[in-house]
């Protein structure tokens, strides 16, 4: 095998090209926007589609520490990658760092290459797919030499993904079938894990890993997190998918009682203001479930969590852990149940929406 390193705009990356043994290959096509898909995540601000050119990226071997957010959904697989594999995943890694995007770009282009080619260039595919992401020159990916070139054929995937609307807060899957149009769209989100590894290790000694709601780390005391006296969400980087009064046969009650956060399992959960926990156990069709009476008087639900951290009498701050989200309970999926009540018990909601508003927090 021949190996040639070179330079690609602001990253360096390497090319490696030779005959490869048989990969799982799944086809690749031209971009497509695809059906509309439910974001998982609010970002910070408005969704950008690249990094501003303002935006720092820290350097490979040295610099600030930066997170390369991960959403795992379902069951992870891993591999014991070889040398030539991690070479191919850090080629994708630079190119994302030289356009000036942020880790989960890579994530997703590494991830991609995973299921196409298992990071390897291979000459051949289903019709005329080739490459680490197996595109098509038939669909305009360029011509053979571009898309069995690593460089090319990874600048060619990110400037796609770059147009995928709210690319940064999809499920990796959805954001890789917007660009790929795989016939097995759900396969790509069973690498999400072990391609944040393979990031990770190449975007610098400062990169780590944070399984959040598959979007870019929020700072702490983001605007959108933390309102008027010390008071935030209950989670970070996620929005409301389901909200309060939605109807349907679901709820026992006829509508739903409080909103929910759409996170992984394992996602950090917090109190949203100061106060003392008055039940930490299961709660029925809540599954694990914590409620907290507030220092202003009303209450507060946190319900289908996997694990509970606080314990009943208990006195806590804003912003401070009382469980890890989960699937416990009635639920159709992980996430997050939010409630706020005027007593402790089920039946006494109000709007949770309106209360976080009132304490200055933004949804």
């Amino acid at each position: 095998m021949s190996t040639a390193i070179r330079v690609a705009g602001a990253g360096i990356a390497a090319m490696f090209v030779g005959t490869l043994c048989l990969p799982l290959m799944l086809g690749a096509g031209g971009s497509d926007d695809g059906p509309s898909w439910e974001d998982s995540c609010t970002p910070s601000g408005s969704a950008m589609q690249v990094a501003s050119k303002e935006q720092e990226i820290p350097a490979a071997t040295a610099g600030g520490q930066v997170t390369v957010p991960l959403n795992p959904q379902g069951k992870q697989q891993s591999v014991n990658w070889t040398a030539e594999q991690q070479r191919n995943a850090s080629v994708i890694t630079n190119v994302a760092r030289s356009r000036g995007l942020p880790p989960r770009a890579a994530v997703i282009g590494v991830a991609t290459a995973i299921q196409e080619s298992t990071l390897k260039n291979i000459r051949y595919g289903d019709r005329d797919s080739q490459g680490l992401f197996q595109q098509r020159p038939s669909q305009g990916w360029g011509t053979v030499a571009q898309v069995t070139d690593p460089i090319h054929a990874s600048n060619s995937f990110f400037e796609r993904l770059a147009k995928v609307d709210k690319w940064q807060v999809k499920p990796l899957s959805q954001a890789a079938q917007n660009v790929q149009r795989s016939g097995f769209p759900d396969a790509y989100a069973k690498w999400e894990k072990t391609a944040g590894e393979l990031v990770a290790k190449s975007w610098g000694k400062k990169a780590v890993l944070s399984t959040t709601s598959g979007c870019d780390a929020v700072a702490a005391d983001s605007t959108n997190a933390k309102g008027k006296g010390g008071w935030s969400l209950p989670v970070e980087n996620s929005r409301v998918t389901t909200p309060y009064k939605a109807g349907g046969g679901m709820w026992s009650s006829g509508s739903h009682t409080g909103i929910d956060f759409p996170v992984a399992t394992g996602t950090r959960i917090q109190a949203v203001g100061t106060g003392t926990v008055v039940e930490a156990g299961w709660g029925g069709a809540y599954g694990n479930n914590v409620v907290i009476k507030m220092s202003d008087g009303k209450y507060t639900q946190y319900g289908h969590l996997s694990k509970i951290t606080v314990s009943k009498g208990q006195a806590v701050k804003a912003r401070q852990q009382i469980g890890i989200s989960g699937a416990t309970g009635n639920v159709s999926g992980p996430h997050l149940h939010f409630e706020a009540r005027t007593g402790p018990a089920y039946g006494s909601d109000i709007n949770p929406s309106a209360y976080l508003r009132s304490h200055g927090l933004s949804l």
